[in-house]
C-alpha cells in the first residue's frame, strides 16, 4: 500500500532528491575499496528490496526481484581539493538531488575520498526500496559484511521476512476482519479533530528545474535533551511522546488551534518477522491531541502517549484507508504537516579496522509540505530538521518556526508541571 502510495506521488512530485532515502557513512581508516565492493554486492544479495525495480501503476503496480549481481561503488577523489570536507558536502547534495529512477535500478553508490584515511560513502537508494527503519539495518549489515569480506569472522541475524512477504501478509490482513477493526478504531479515535493550518499559502508550489522544498536546521539544547529524555523515564513513557507533544503546544500557539491531528510516520514493524526486513514498511498515522484541555505539559505529554500507543496497535492501516469523513481537513491533505523522530541506531562501528560513522544526510528533499523530523546526533545530542515549501512558507518563517520549537522544547523541559498558557501566542 505504501509503495503504491509512493509511486502515485513520484508523477506529481517533481521535487529532486524528495524520494531519496539514503545511507550516508563516513569511514576512517585505510579503506580497501575492492572489499566495500564486495560488501554491497552482498548486502544487495541479502535484501531483495535493494535489487527490486518497478513496472506498471496504481494497483497494477509490479515489483520485479533481479538476482544478485555485482556492485561497484563510483569513486571519486576528492582529495586534491583546497577544503575536501566541503567538496564531499557538495557532492552529496549534488548527489541526493538527482533522482533515482526505481524502474531501472533503485540505488547508486559513490565512493567519496577526502584523504588516505578518511572516505565518505553515499548509497542512495530510493524511497520504494526503503525507510528510515530500515537505514539502520543497511549500516550494521555493511560493516558485517565489510569484515567478512577482509576475512575477518561475523555474522548477521536472520534477515527475517524478505518485503514480498511483508506485501502478502498486509493484503490477508486487510482482506480479512483485520479492516474493519481497524476504521472503527481510527474513526472513534479522529471524529472531530482538525488538521492545523500552519504556514502562509496552501498553493502547491509552481513547476521549476529544481528543488520545491527547502529544510533548516537547529541543534536542541544538550542541557534541555537531558532534561527532556528524564522527563520521557519519570512520565513512562517515550521520547517520541515528549517531542511530539512539544510540537502539538507550538501548533497551538501559532493557530490557536485546540483539538489538532498531527500525522508521523510509523516503523510498521510489530511483528517480529519484519524486524530485520528491508524495504519500505512504514506507514503514516494520524495522531491526536486535545490541547486545550491539557493543563500542564506533563498533561499534554500524557496525551501524546495515548496517542501514540493507539496508532502503535493499529498502525497496520495505510492512512489512505481511512474514512474520508473523519478528520475536519479545511480543504488540506492529512499529510500536511508531519512530525517524525528518528530511531536512535547504532551510529558507530568499527569493521576490520575501518571506523563506520552514520551521518545525516544534508539537503535532503521531502515530499512533504510541512515536516518536522528530530534526529539523533551522536550519543547525547538531538538536531530538529525542518523541511518545507518553498512556495508556502519563506525561509524567514521556517527560520522563526524551527528557532520557536527549539525555545520551546527547553521551556517546557525545565517546567513540565507548570500551567500551560493556552492561548494563541503563549
Amino acid at each position: 500500500m505504501a509503495q503504491r502510495l509512493l509511486w502515485m506521488i513520484k508523477h506529481y512530485r517533481t521535487d529532486f532528491g524528495a524520494l531519496s532515502c539514503p545511507l550516508l557513512c563516513r569511514l576512517t581508516g585505510r579503506v580497501d575499496a575492492d572489499a566495500l565492493d564486495a560488501a554491497l554486492s552482498a548486502l544487495t544479495a541479502r535484501h531483495e528490496s535493494l535489487r527490486t525495480t518497478f513496472t506498471g501503476r496504481g494497483a497494477r503496480l509490479a515489483q520485479v526481484v533481479h538476482p544478485p549481481a555485482p556492485t561497484t561503488a563510483r569513486r571519486v577523489d576528492l582529495s586534491d581539493r583546497p577544503d575536501p570536507a566541503a567538496a564531499v558536502d557538495q557532492a552529496v547534495r549534488a548527489e541526493l538531488r538527482t533522482a533515482i529512477d526505481p524502474t531501472e535500478w533503485p540505488s547508486r553508490s559513490t565512493l567519496l575520498r577526502l584523504g588516505p584515511d578518511e572516505h565518505v560513502l553515499c548509497l542512495n537508494l530510493h524511497h520504494l526500496v526503503t525507510d528510515a527503519w530500515s537505514t539502520g539495518i543497511l549500516f550494521r549489515d555493511l560493516g558485517v559484511l565489510y569484515a567478512q569480506a577482509n576475512g575477518v569472522p561475523a555474522r548477521l541475524p536472520d534477515p527475517g521476512w524478505q518485503y514480498a512477504t511483508c506485501v502478502r501478509w498486509q493484503q490477508e490482513l486487510l482482506d480479512g476482519d483485520g479492516l474493519r477493526r481497524h476504521r472503527e478504531y481510527w474513526r472513534r479515535q479522529l471524529a472531530g479533530s482538525e488538521l492545523p493550518a500552519v504556514g502562509t499559502s496552501a498553493v502547491a508550489a509552481p513547476p521549476s528545474d529544481g528543488p520545491s522544498t527547502s529544510d533548516a536546521a537547529v541543534d536542541l539544547d544538550r542541557e534541555a535533551v537531558a532534561r527532556l529524555r528524564a522527563l520521557a523515564r519519570t512520565q513512562r513513557t517515550t521520547l517520541f511522546a515528549v517531542l511530539l507533544a512539544v510540537f502539538y503546544h507550538h501548533l497551538h500557539r501559532i493557530t490557536g488551534q485546540d483539538d489538532l491531528a498531527v500525522a508521523s510516520m510509523f516503523a510498521n514493524r510489530s511483528r517480529p518477522e519484519l524486524r530485520e526486513t528491508v524495504g519500505l514498511l512504514a506507514n503514516m498515522v494520524l495522531l491526536r491531541a486535545r490541547v486545550g484541555q491539557a493543563e500542564t505539559f506533563a498533561d499534554l505529554i500524557g496525551q501524546a502517549h495515548a496517542a501514540a500507543i493507539g496508532a502503535f496497535t493499529y498502525q497496520d492501516l495505510p492512512y489512505q484507508m481511512l474514512p474520508l469523513d473523519v478528520v475536519q481537513t479545511g480543504g488540506r491533505r492529512a499529510d500536511d504537516v508531519l512530525f517524525n523522530v528518528m530511531a536512535e541506531v547504532q551510529h558507530r562501528t568499527a569493521s576490520a579496522g575501518v571506523g563506520f560513522e552514520l551521518l545525516v544526510p544534508p539537503g535532503l528533499g521531502s515530499r512533504f509540505q510541512f515536516e518536522l523530523a528530530v534526529a539523533p546526533v551522536g550519543a547525547a545530542d538531538l538536531r530538529a530538521v525542518f523541511y518545507h515549501s518553498t512556495a508556502a512558507y519563506p525561509p524567514a518563517e521556517a527560520t522563526a518556526f524551527l528557532a520557536g520549537y527549539a525555545d520551546l522544547a527547553a521551556r517546557l523541559a525545565a517546567e513540565p508541571t507548570a500551567p500551560l498558557r493556552t492561548r494563541r501566542g503563549g
